[in-house]
């Protein structure tokens, strides 16, 4: 009977451009090795080179595989070496032990490691040497740049910001005024600070508007133009707007820009060990002197104005949405904003998706609902989740079998880290028993005890990242502050109608979710939260749907609880 195999290929940002590290190439020869040994070969799997990092579990071509190994699906998987399956000893050790509960091997094409105490040594001591690979080239490329900033030579991968250029001096990569643009950069902050003459300062809107009119070219359309003039294709992808269009996002980055002082940062952020940005304190940065286009009191003035008005906004001070950043696109998938629209001297809130214009996408949902009434129709079917004592523990009871689900992975694999922890420990144990009996050279027993030393140290942090991860499953914390909630019911839910914070509060608590798009012409409003589902039709009265959602009035479907999002988030 043929053995099922199937052959698994991985590629990272620091191997991209090396021969034989490609996907294609590891491909072809896992799939000769297979076909060589007279495997059966059931899929072919590859990690793209979308900066997909072997130190991590996430990766979706790898759970793919755990999740084969479970259904039983195959019984070989074969690696061109050990550090294509991971540059973590730890991470290698649990995927191996993982699969051989299953009853799947991995072989690797390229080094025969026998599972005998020897083999599993000069494995573990080449997936050490394969993390201690990737480690050195991070710390060498961080070095690198560091070495070259502290020399004066700016980073700013191959583009500057709108109103320079870049330009080589000896060694260094430096900064040079472009003075059509930087004549743009002076008039934003004047527009801003001082207006135009005849009227007073203007709002970034207001600058927007003014710049547009002008038809003056942006950042985009400036570098789209470069970029054609020497035959090469454009760097920003596809262009949502026009020629000379300008975005508000594009004046507020110019207004913030402190290297238009004449000092531009390097490190202003980084990624923590779960992939996360942050930014870095301004004392830890690292400061080269370019030629200045404004003056340092007036980007100081327009730091303090901005933040002022983000304070003081109109926008803050009259009105706050219930389902704010809960709500999302039908048609896209991108979440919608919560966005005010001024006609006269009344206000209309809306949810609105933005992705055509903020994340360039071709969204064909352009309408536009009314936030007031969304946010009413949702509070009161919440309202009537936690008054149904059955339906909230059927809700309740739901919700743990998912996260239960959700989170088994993680408890089967930080079994298999503690099991493995406790078995190098009971290695490390006998090491001793050995250097007594006199069996091994101590240079032998020393370097064993080192390479154990260090595989522990790799098991036990990722255990401290299972842990912190599966401490996130707050089921029994959620479930007390529901019922919390149930108990105030006996004098009703109202006591939260005028009690905005409150009201956002239960909202986040069972995690409500609205996507909204249109159907047969009608608006339809897909609700979910921990406890349930619901497909609401939002009927408008008067000019047909067109009155942006102004006099809409939302009915339950009569498909009642059950309804599905069209999109998971």
């Amino acid at each position: 009977m043929l053995q099922r195999a199937i052959t698994y290929a991985r590629v990272s940002g620091d191997d991209r451009g090396k021969d034989g590290r490609n996907l294609a190439g590891q491909l072809a020869m896992c799939q000769e090795y297979a076909l060589k040994h007279g495997y059966a070969i059931i899929a072919e799997l590859a990690e793209d080179d979308r900066g997909a990092s072997g130190a991590s579990f996430e990766l979706e071509q790898l759970n793919k595989i755990l999740e084969l190994a479970q259904d039983h699906a195959f019984d070989v998987l074969v690696v061109r070496e050990v550090d294509r399956l991971s540059r973590n000893l730890a991470k290698q050790l649990i995927v191996e032990e993982w699969l051989k509960r299953e009853g799947v091997r991995i072989e690797y094409v390229l080094g025969e490691y026998p599972d005998t105490p020897e083999g599993n040594l000069m494995k573990n001591i080449r997936a050490t040497v394969a993390e201690f690979e990737r480690l050195k080239i991070v710390e060498r490329n961080n070095r690198g740049r560091r070495q070259k900033v502290e020399a004066g030579s700016v980073m700013t991968h191959g583009q500057a910001p709108y109103g320079y250029r870049l330009a080589q001096k000896g060694n260094k990569w430096i900064l040079k005024i472009h003075e059509k643009e930087a004549a743009i950069v002076r008039l934003i902050f004047q527009l801003y600070l001082r207006g135009d003459g005849d009227n007073p300062p203007m709002g970034i809107i207001g600058i927007v508007r003014k710049l547009s009119e002008l038809q003056i070219p942006t950042y985009q359309d400036v570098r789209d133009a470069e970029s054609a003039a020497q035959g090469l294709p454009k760097k920003h992808g596809r262009k949502m707007r026009n020629f000379g269009e300008w975005s508000r996002a594009g004046v507020w980055h110019i207004l913030t820009n402190e290297t238009y002082t004449g000092v531009w940062h390097y490190g202003k952020r980084g990624i923590d060990a779960d992939g996360l940005r942050y930014k870095h304190e301004q004392s830890n940065l690292l400061a080269v002197k370019v030629p200045a286009i404004i003056g340092l009191d007036d980007w100081k003035e327009t730091i303090e104005r901005l933040a002022y008005n983000r304070q003081n906004s109109l926008r803050s001070q009259k009105h706050k949405y219930l389902l704010g950043k809960r709500v999302y696109c039908g048609d896209c998938g991108s979440k919608m904003q919560a966005t005010p629209n001024y006609t006269g001297k009344r206000i209309y809130f809306y949810y609105a998706c933005k992705a055509n214009h903020a994340y360039a996408k071709d969204c064909k949902n352009t309408v536009t609902y009314s936030a007031l009434i969304l946010d009413a129709i949702i509070w009161e079917w919440v309202k009537g989740l936690l008054s149904d004592p059955l339906q909230l523990q059927d809700g309740l009871d739901q919700y743990k079998q998912n996260r239960e689900s959700e989170f088994a992975p993680f408890h089967q694999r930080l079994q298999v880290v503690d099991e493995l922890i406790t078995s190098n420990r009971i290695q490390l144990d006998r090491l001793l028993d050995l250097f007594l009996g006199g069996d091994f050279q101590k240079e032998v027993l020393i370097e064993r005890k080192t390479r154990l030393e260090e595989t522990i140290i790799g098991l036990e942090r990722e255990q401290s990242t299972l842990i912190a991860r599966l401490n996130m499953d707050v089921t029994e914390e959620i479930e007390n502050a529901i019922k919390e909630i149930v108990a105030k019911i006996g004098e009703g839910l109202s006591f939260a109608d005028d009690d905005f914070d409150t009201k956002r509060q239960i909202i986040d608590l069972l995690d409500v979710t609205a996507t909204l798009t249109r159907e047969n012409g009608q608006k339809v409003a897909y609700v979910s939260c921990m406890l349930g589902s619901e497909i609401f039709g939002l009927t408008a009265k008067g000019n047909g749907g067109t009155n942006g959602g102004k006099d809409l009035r939302l009915m339950p479907n009569s498909s009642g609880m059950g309804g599905e999002n069209k999109f998971r988030h």
